[in-house]
């Protein structure tokens, strides 16, 4: 019904606006600057009422001035407004007419201002779909603005959001993988850990509980570098939560207390929670009491700060853990304290909770009766929360239904109103073009008098540029003369003045050799004067050196005594020094056996190592073909002696390429390139290894014709990765992510003899091998990928 009545009206407001500006503007005379300063105006004003009655006298101005720029900025004012008000379809139809003004055509070409103000006309419609959940709807408005504004952030994140809303996560991501890159270069950190932390929540409600601890390290990462200690407690609480959803209860108590401490040098007004979460994950580890003192602290926060909502929760909380620890008495007192708060503050989903446990604790204390009232309140409750929630979503279906059809009629009746306008256009291009014809032929014939002038000025120009012509010949000539006259008279300048240059250079000549001359007279004196001092010196020393020699001779004598006692304590402290680091070595030799060298070096130093986030990183699996069928022949020596030998060989290929061994589980062969020392041609190194361990398992089938394990598969990712040190007595080095999970897929899928590589690897290494391409293929929780297998590298 709604639908039906919402046409008659748009072509009422159509209709009457015309004759409204023929009363307002009657006998009034006003410019497009009048019409923009108006507008400006209203862009300015303090409320919505004025803004929107200052626009609407705009349009009404600007239609009768058929200015069209005016008009769209008015209906855009109008819109936005209506918006704001809650009435998206009156604000959908005033921003569709402002869209149809802005559109360029060929007899209206694109303005930059036209192109701005459209793109906030797009922007605008999308926010409104967005509201009523259209979001698709939503995404083709965004998209549209983009495309005026391709470096618009606000619109790249809006468009993330709407896939975000739409449950399109890995679309999200990479929506938003543009503007973690601005982000991060343009220094913008509390922007990107927006980004980080909607991208977090979203996979958290998908249940990638593990997506999700990946972006609230990277908000770690971020917030440690620049944030505050307000900001880092909240941060630390959220990662504490996030471990807390994973089982990690130890290292959720870890950054709880972290959280707590943050916030004894700074207000925090999320104390409560942090207390309350803290309390959680210590019931959990089996530390009930501790944690409930920790909740006892939260709920004195709720209460000093009135928060009845929260101290609902926290109180039903408690009641749970007192109920699942058998202390029926004390969840009965704190479940009752919470019904009358939920109920207050109309926390109905809560207050359903509370009656739930309330026939459980009712039903340990054998009160049958009231645990069955209780129960039957539950399910009361229950029923009315689903009839409410029904009846939403029917609202929302409702309310997008009348947006698609708003939408249509109104682009219907702007087309129609189009239409009327283009005719009366033709009549008056019509008439143009006869006022035209004529001005055309009047100009003609002016043209054909001027082009008569022209050419008699053209005669008497010539006539003058000849004369001109004459004149300058006449000048040249005389002027060279001029200069081969100057020209001699230089040239007898410079004979003369060469010739007294050569007679000063022979003066010159002659000065020198008398000079040199005097020069070696005086070096034969000197060096006489020099002979006899020398023999002077010469008796003085040897004199001297005699009596020196004999006090050398007893010192030497000395000295020998002493220097044999410290030989002797010098060769014992070596020996010592050479055992302690002999022991040394072998100590470093057995922890770089087990971790990377730059690991090792980060224990030895500090005690612990952290881990590191690396962007890009290629992982390889390999796997021998029938395993499990061949292993059972055998027994465990020779199972043993075959693995060994087989992943020796692997070991040895892998320290050439640089890739790092994480672990072996079963028959399987893990290691990683491009970590710990981060490189730019791990994948290039890591399909050289897998190819060489192919060529290697070839080789020992033909030169070992008793060989178990004859064929493998090979599975290479690249992609980005967390790396870290596992355990705290027993070291375990070893790799978390996503590219992990998705290598060990791509080696399952793949074919005996074969690499098979993913889309990302294929585009790293494709200008260096020939590969073959698979298709895309069904990935478990990754949807299709693409895949393709290595054949050989390409010839130079």
């Amino acid at each position: 019904m709604r639908i039906r009545a919402f046409a008659p009206l748009l072509i009422l407001v159509l209709c009457t606006r015309l004759p409204l500006a023929a009363q307002v503007l009657d006998d009034i005379e006003y410019s497009v600057a009048q019409v923009e300063e108006l507008l400006d105006q209203a862009t300015q004003a303090r409320s919505d009422a004025e803004r929107y009655q200052m626009a609407e006298l705009a349009l009404t101005i600007a239609r009768d001035l058929r200015f069209d720029g005016g008009m769209a900025r008015a209906y855009l004012i109008m819109g936005q407004v209506r918006a704001r008000h809650g009435h998206p379809e009156e604000a959908l139809q005033f921003l569709l007419e402002a869209e149809e003004k802005l559109t360029p055509t060929e007899r209206t070409p694109s303005l930059v201002s036209n192109r701005r103000a459209l793109q906030e006309v797009y922007t605008s419609i999308g926010d409104i779909f967005f509201q009523e959940k259209d979001y698709p709807n939503a995404r083709r408005y965004y998209r549209q603005a983009l495309q005026l504004a391709p470096a618009n952030e606000q619109l790249i994140e809006k468009i993330g959001d709407a896939f975000l809303q739409n449950m399109h996560y890995d679309s999200a991501e990479a929506t938003y993988k543009t503007l973690i890159n601005h982000f991060k270069a343009q220094g913008k950190y509390s922007e990107l850990l927006q980004v980080y932390q909607k991208l977090a929540a979203a996979y958290n409600s998908e249940g990638n509980l593990s997506k999700g601890l990946f972006y609230y390290l990277a908000i770690e990462e971020v917030v440690e570098r620049h944030g505050g200690p307000m900001l880092r407690s909240v941060m630390y609480n959220n990662l504490g939560k996030q471990y807390a959803l994973l089982n990690d209860y130890e290292r959720a108590i870890t950054y709880f207390q972290k959280a707590e401490l943050h916030c004894q040098w700074t207000t925090c007004n999320h104390l409560s929670a942090i207390y309350t979460n803290m309390g959680v994950a210590l019931h959990n580890t089996g530390r009930t009491r501790e944690g409930l003192e920790y909740l006892q602290k939260a709920t004195r926060l709720l209460e000093e700060q009135g928060n009845r909502g929260a101290l609902a929760s926290l109180k039903h909380l408690i009641a749970t853990i007192y109920l699942s620890n058998r202390d029926a008495q004390h969840a009965l007192n704190y479940n009752n304290e919470a019904m009358p708060l939920a109920s207050s503050t109309q926390q109905y989903d809560l207050l359903a909770k509370i009656y739930r446990s309330a026939a459980d604790i009712y039903y340990q204390l054998y009160e049958y009766d009231k645990a069955y009232h209780a129960y039957q309140e539950y399910l009361r409750l229950n029923d009315e929360l689903r009839r409410r929630e029904q009846e939403r979503q029917q609202r929302l279906e409702q309310q997008r239904a009348l947006l698609h059809a708003a939408e249509n009629q109104i682009k219907y009746l702007l087309i129609r109103q189009n239409i009327r306008e283009l005719e009366l256009q033709n009549a008056r291009y019509e008439q143009d073009r006869l006022r035209l014809q004529n001005e055309n032929l009047e100009l003609e014939r002016q043209r054909q008098e001027k082009e008569v002038q022209l050419l008699l000025a053209q005669r008497e120009t010539d006539r003058i540029r000849l004369r001109e012509q004459t004149l300058l010949a006449l000048k040249a000539r005389n002027e060279l003369q001029l200069a081969a006259q100057r020209l001699e008279a230089e040239r007898k300048e410079r004979i003369i003045a060469l010739l007294k240059q050569q007679e000063q250079i022979a003066l010159a000549q002659r000065q020198a050799d008398s000079a040199r001359m005097e020069q070696l007279r005086l070096d034969q004196l000197f060096q006489q004067r020099e002979q006899a001092s020398f023999r002077r010196f010469v008796y003085t020393v040897g004199s001297s050196g005699l009596l020196l020699l004999a006090l050398l001779t007893v010192g030497w004598f000395l000295a020998r005594q002493a220097s044999r006692r410290l030989s002797a304590q010098n060769r014992e402290i070596e020996r010592q020094k050479m055992q302690i680091e002999e022991e040394r070595r072998k100590s470093d030799q057995l922890l770089l056996n087990i971790l990377p060298a730059e690991v090792a070096n980060e224990l030895r130093t500090h005690g612990y190592a952290t881990p590191r986030f690396y962007p890009s990183a290629t992982v390889v699996f390999t796997d021998f073909l029938n395993f499990t069928s061949l292993s059972a022949k055998l027994s465990p020596e020779q199972l043993i002696d075959e693995l060994n030998e087989c992943f020796l060989g692997f070991d040895e290929i892998c320290e050439r390429y640089g890739l790092e061994k994480i672990k072996t589980i079963g028959d399987a062969y893990m290691c990683v390139g491009g970590l710990p020392v981060p490189n730019e041609t791990h994948p290039l190194d890591a399909v050289r290894a897998a190819l060489e361990m192919m060529a290697w398992l070839e080789q020992r089938n033909q030169t070992n014709p008793r060989a178990i394990f004859r064929e493998m598969r090979v599975g290479i990712h690249t992609g980005p990765v967390i790396a870290g040190v596992i355990g705290k007595n027993k070291f375990a080095y070893d790799i978390w992510g996503d590219a992990v999970n998705l290598a060990s897929r791509l080696e399952t899928l793949g074919e005996p003899g074969h690499i098979n590589i993913s889309g990302a690897t294929y585009e790293a290494i494709r200008h260096h091998f020939r590969c073959t391409y698979r298709g895309k293929k069904a990935v478990h929780n990754k949807g299709l990928v693409d895949m393709y297998f290595v054949e050989a590298p390409l010839t130079p």
